[in-house]
């Protein structure tokens, strides 16, 4: 992100209108975009945050006040990856970030309530992105948006790729 964003010939952060952050944990990412935005001086951005653990969503309000940003602009709601924000931000979101869980593990493990939920992945570490790729194809902005998915090589990143290039 700080290379898109925050090199000195980087215009990008100008352009971005809305941030989404799905699974956002700390909510570190949102937060350092919603920095650039704040420093660059773009006026009516919106950052979305989304997770299913309140705890995660205390974390990135606690993380926006940490960091001088005005919590009228952050928008951080307990929900299963970004389903309530499919109407209102269906093709407005110039960013998407997902750092899904991505670690191959049993599938029983995947959407627990325990800590393993934040990495177990079930199948090739996929279950949880491939429920999330319509979701991203319907919120990413065309042609100028961009989604950065965290992958590793078990989960097959070429085949993600062609999916989403595929069917969306």
């Amino acid at each position: 992100l700080a290379y898109e964003f925050d090199s000195e010939d980087s215009h990008k952060i100008h352009s971005v209108c809305n941030v989404l952050e799905i699974g956002c944990g700390t909510g570190v990412s949102t937060i350092f975009l919603g920095s650039l935005i704040k420093k660059a001086r773009v006026s009516g951005a919106k950052l979305y945050a989304t997770d299913i653990n309140s705890e995660a969503i205390r974390v990135t309000k606690e993380t926006a006040k940490a960091n001088d940003i005005n919590l009228e602009s952050l928008h951080a709601q307990i929900c299963d990856l970004a389903t309530p924000l499919l109407e209102n931000l269906a093709h407005k979101c110039d960013v998407i970030i997902f750092n899904p869980p991505y670690v191959p593990t049993p599938s029983e493990e995947v959407g627990s309530s325990s800590i393993e939920a934040s990495w177990a992945g079930g199948k090739n570490g996929r279950v949880v992105l491939d429920r999330a790729m319509a979701q991203i194809a319907n919120l990413l902005s065309w042609p100028h948006g961009a989604a950065y998915v965290i992958a590793v090589d078990d989960n097959k990143p070429e085949e993600i790729a062609e999916i989403m290039m595929r069917d969306y």
